[in-house]
């Protein structure tokens, strides 16, 4: 009986985090970001200053909506760096003479 209450609580906790992660994604975030245009639109009275805002919020919004995707793939290409990535190539000098000479 006493497992199943920490289990009841354990899940009660994970909705509650999940709630406010939706909350602060959608409630917080989006207002900051009308709030944010508005603030734009109010000093400059630019159309064209306040759609700029409006493209940068929608960036930094789409960003923080979707970090865990950028934090998976980052850590695959982190543990796999063979991927799609293209192979650099490097160059060793161990000693490189004086100009003019043929020393290498």
């Amino acid at each position: 009986m006493n497992f199943m209450q920490m289990a009841g609580a354990i899940s009660d906790a994970t909705t509650l985090v999940n709630q406010l992660k939706t909350f602060f994604l959608v409630g917080v975030l989006g207002l900051m970001y009308v709030v944010f245009i508005a603030f734009v639109w109010g000093q400059t009275k630019s159309v064209l200053k306040a759609g700029i805002a409006a493209i940068g919020g929608a960036v930094v919004l789409a960003i923080v909506a979707n970090m865990t995707v950028l934090r998976d793939k980052i850590g695959e290409d982190i543990k796999n760096p063979g991927g799609t990535a293209a192979p650099a190539a490097i160059r060793v000098v161990d000693h490189i003479g004086p100009a003019g000479s043929d020393q290498r």
